[in-house]
C-alpha cells in the first residue's frame, strides 16, 4: 500500500499545531506567579494580609471564576455594569478603584487564582522568647557580666594588698640583713639610677629641662595635630537610626529626587527631616509583603506605629489618635557659631547634594562623609568657581567680570582656563568672617 507523503506531512503538522491546546488542561500555578509578579499585584494586595486591597487567599471559595476574571480585567466597566458585589467592594474600600488589566486574558486571570490557591501559608513567627512586647530584640541576662565585673575588681583589690606586704616583709628582712637588700639602701637619685652614667652626671636643671623638651615638643604637636583634626570631627560618623532608611534603595536604586523628601532644601536654611506622612505617600502601598514571607517590613511597621496606623482597618478609619514623633538621630551638625544655608548653595551656588554629604545615593547607612571644618569650607569656597554665566542671580557680576576681561585680557582677575570668566566664592567676598559667623 502506498502512502501519501504530502498527506502525512499535513497530519504531522496538524498535531503539532494542535498540542498546545491539550498539553495544560488546567490553570498554571507557575505562570500565575509569573504573571502575579509582573503586574505588581504585591504591591497592593498580601495572599493573608490586607493592604491596599483585601487579602487575597481564598479569593476563589468567595467569588466565581465569571466574577473574578470581569473584576480583575476591568472592574470600572464591570461595575458600571451593576453588579451589587462589584459595586459593594469598591465601597468598602473607600473608592480605591483597581487598576485595569485588559492585558491579561481570562485563562491568565486563572492562572494567577490558581498561584493564589496553591502558594503556601507563611511560617509561623517566632515565639514569645524571641521577642519583647515592643518587638524589639531582648537583651541576653547581664547578671553574668556583672559578676565578672566585681570578681575583676576583688581581684585586683587583693593584688594590691599583696604587693603591699611583700613590701613590707622586705623591708623588715633588711634590717636583720642589710648586705642582702642594697637597693633599699642606695642613696643615689633616681635619675642616677636609671639613666645613662654620661646624662646622669648633668646639672639636674639641665637634666629636667632637656628631659621637659624631649617629652613636650612631640606631646605638643600631636595634642595639637588631635585637636584639629579630631576634638569635634564626626568625619565618618554613622548612628544607628530608629527607622533603617537606606538611600541606596531610596535615591540610588529607585532614583527619587532628594527634594521629595528634604522638601525646604530650595527655600530654607535647613533641609529638613521629612514628616513620616512623606513616606506614606509611597508606604500605605508598598509595604514589601513578599520580602517578609506575607508580614510587613519591619522597618515599615515602625512608621505605622509611629502614626498609630493600622493597614487593616478601613478607610477613613486606619489612623487613632495616638502618633508618635521618630526620634531621629541627628548626623551633620555645626557649631552654634557657625552659620550654613542650604538655599543659597543649592538655589543660587547651584551645587549637587554629593558635594557636601558625599555619595549619598550609594549609602545603605548615611554617615557625614566630609569634616565640615572651616578650612574644608574656606578651600570649597577658593576653588569652586561660580557659574555666573548661567545664573540671573550674578548677571550684574557676570557684566562686570567681561568687561575687565576686555580691558585687561590676560591679566584680569577674572581670567579663567581658555579666557573664560572665573570667579569663586573667595572672589565673591565668601571669606568675610561675618558671611559663617554670627
Amino acid at each position: 500500500m502506498k502512502i501519501n507523503r504530502f498527506k502525512l506531512w499535513a497530519v504531522a503538522v496538524s498535531f503539532m499545531l494542535s498540542a498546545p491546546t491539550f498539553a495544560q488542561d488546567g490553570p498554571n500555578a507557575e505562570n500565575g506567579k509569573k504573571l502575579y509578579e509582573a503586574n505588581n499585584c504585591g504591591s497592593c494586595h498580601a495572599l493573608d494580609k490586607k493592604l491596599v486591597g483585601p487579602a487575597l487567599r481564598g479569593v476563589h471559595e468567595r467569588r466565581s471564576e465569571e466574577w473574578l476574571i470581569s473584576w480583575i480585567r476591568n472592574n470600572k466597566k464591570f461595575r458600571e455594569s451593576g453588579d451589587a458585589d462589584a459595586i459593594k467592594l469598591y465601597n468598602d474600600y473607600g473608592g480605591a478603584a483597581m487598576n485595569i488589566f485588559e492585558n491579561l486574558t481570562p485563562a491568565d486571570v486563572l492562572d494567577i487564582v490558581e498561584y493564589i490557591k496553591t502558594a503556601p501559608a507563611p511560617k509561623a513567627a517566632a515565639g514569645p522568647a524571641a521577642t519583647n512586647t515592643g518587638g524589639n530584640q531582648v537583651d541576653s541576662d547581664p547578671t553574668v557580666k556583672y559578676i565578672l565585673l566585681i570578681l575583676v575588681a576583688v581581684f585586683s583589690i587583693v593584688l594590691v594588698v599583696l604587693a603591699r606586704v611583700r613590701n613590707t616583709m622586705k623591708r623588715i628582712a633588711a634590717e636583720k640583713s642589710p648586705e642582702d637588700y642594697p637597693e633599699l639602701f642606695d642613696n643615689k637619685k633616681w635619675y642616677q639610677r636609671y639613666l645613662p652614667k654620661a646624662m646622669a652626671n648633668w646639672n639636674p636643671t639641665v637634666l629636667a629641662l632637656t628631659i621637659v623638651t624631649l617629652i613636650a615638643l612631640p606631646s605638643s604637636y600631636f595634642g595639637y595635630k588631635y585637636s584639629i583634626t579630631e576634638v569635634g570631627v564626626q568625619k565618618g560618623y554613622a548612628p544607628t537610626q530608629p527607622i533603617a532608611f537606606s538611600h541606596k534603595l531610596h535615591a540610588g536604586e529607585l532614583n527619587i529626587d532628594c527634594k521629595y523628601c528634604h522638601s525646604t532644601v530650595e527655600s530654607s536654611k535647613s533641609a529638613s527631616i521629612p514628616a513620616l506622612n512623606t513616606c506614606m505617600n509611597c508606604h500605605k502601598g508598598v509595604q514589601l509583603t513578599e520580602k517578609y514571607n506575607g508580614e510587613i517590613s519591619p522597618e515599615i511597621k515602625k512608621i505605622y506605629a509611629a502614626l498609630d496606623y493600622n493597614p487593616e482597618e478601613l478607610p477613613g478609619k486606619q489612623f487613632g489618635d495616638n502618633p508618635n514623633p521618630i526620634r531621629w538621630v541627628r548626623i551633620h551638625n555645626l557649631p552654634d557659631h557657625a552659620y550654613f544655608n542650604h538655599s543659597q548653595h543649592v538655589v543660587v551656588g547651584k551645587l549637587q547634594c554629593q558635594s557636601c554629604h558625599g555619595p549619598i545615593e550609594k549609602m545603605e547607612k548615611v554617615q557625614q562623609w566630609n569634616t565640615l571644618q572651616m578650612g574644608w569650607c574656606i578651600d570649597c569656597h577658593r576653588n569652586t568657581g561660580i557659574d555666573v554665566a548661567n545664573n540671573n542671580y550674578y548677571a550684574a557680576l557676570h557684566d562686570k567680570a567681561n568687561k575687565d576681561l576686555k580691558a585687561n585680557e590676560n591679566h584680569s582677575m577674572y581670567f579663567g582656563p581658555e579666557g573664560k570668566v572665573k570667579i569663586t566664592p573667595a572672589m565673591n567676598g565668601g571669606l568675610e568672617c561675618a558671611k559663617c559667623h554670627y
